[in-house]
């Protein structure tokens, strides 16, 4: 496997490769700041390379972990496909939803696999939540909520970063980290159908919007909250997830607590937890799934398309921030 873009996530999942993927071994690093490719190919005996031309031209890997900025997701991923090598690309697809339709179709038209890197499609508590409504522990859901607040970390965002301008990054804290926090939703929910949002600005360095506060309906009808904010300053441990249905709630909370709410005798006051996961966990199994697809032929959960979902969501998000009114996703 090639890691094409060196940065602060690739950190992680070269750790992910190495601790879950036995047959997937990194031997190419790449990136134009040379030293941040010879740094990650210290960690795994990897030929560090300055660009994806050189790397290509070397024959250097099967299959690229795409991880540069958003804007330069298409020209990389469709470099990558007409090279035949397999893709696994990180969220979002692209910065614009018309260039992630055309990084969708080129997949679909190349002869290998190919997949979007969105590892809240293999985080253990949302999988857990799924099964768990899919069962009917709370009977029909009512509404849900998912919340996330913390200040920005420092390896993502130093002065200068990619993810500080609205140009690289697509826009702000709902293109980038909100996917993982929509996600979940379009999987126990279906598809988001309208937006109602506002947004902020908290996180002054950034240029994009470092908050949104929104309302989400889906097509069953369900309305959920949406809320992502980057804050300057401490927050608390919020649960990450609540999920109501006629029976009872769910809960995640944020330390890996998968909590049941549904009456039982003694539990009123504490739930009951019925499972615990690691958020850090999911780019171990998506790892391991990709590798299953490529060496096995195995089935990914989704097909990249799906992925277009929260790009839509987040540009619904762009748009009823503008007119103070519900926006239809499309």
């Amino acid at each position: 496997m090639g890691l094409v873009g060196c940065g602060a996530i690739a950190g992680w999942h070269h750790d992910a490769i190495d601790r879950r993927a036995e047959r997937t071994t990194v031997t190419a690093t790449i990136d134009p700041d040379l030293a941040r490719a010879e740094a990650l190919a210290e960690r795994s005996g990897a030929t560090p390379f300055a660009s994806l031309d050189e790397a290509l031209a070397a024959d250097a890997f099967d299959a690229a972990l795409v991880m540069v900025p958003h804007h330069l997701h298409e020209d990389v991923a469709t470099t990558v496909l007409a090279a035949g090598k397999h893709l696994l690309l990180e969220k979002p697809v692209a910065h614009t939803v018309e260039s992630a339709e055309r990084v969708v179709a080129a997949g679909a038209e190349a002869d290998v696999v190919f997949q979007i890197a969105e590892n809240a499609q293999f985080w253990p508590e949302v999988i857990e939540v799924q099964r768990l409504i899919a069962q009917g522990a709370i009977g029909d859901v009512i509404s849900a909520r998912s919340w996330h607040c913390a200040p920005p970390m420092g390896d993502f965002y130093p002065e200068g970063a990619w993810r500080l301008s609205a140009g690289s990054a697509g826009g702000g804290v709902a293109i980038d980290t909100g996917s993982h926090w929509f996600r979940p939703l379009r999987m126990w929910l279906g598809e988001v159908t309208e937006v109602l949002a506002l947004t902020g600005h908290p996180f002054a360095a950034m240029e994009g919007e470092s908050m949104v506060r929104s309302l989400c309906r889906f097509g069953s009808g369900v309305v959920a909250s949406f809320d992502v904010t980057l804050t300057p300053g401490a927050a608390a441990l919020e649960p990450f997830f609540q999920v109501t249905g006629t029976k009872g709630e769910l809960v995640v909370e944020a330390l890996g607590e998968v909590v049941l709410w549904d009456g039982s005798p003694g539990t009123e006051l504490t739930g009951t937890v019925v499972a615990r996961g690691n958020y850090m966990h999911s780019y171990g199994n998506q790892i391991q799934a990709f590798e299953a697809a490529v060496l096995d032929g195995a089935e990914y959960p989704v097909a990249p398309a799906y992925a277009l979902g929260e790009l839509r969501a987040a540009q619904a998000v762009y748009r009823s921030a503008e007119s103070r009114q519900w926006e239809p996703v499309w």
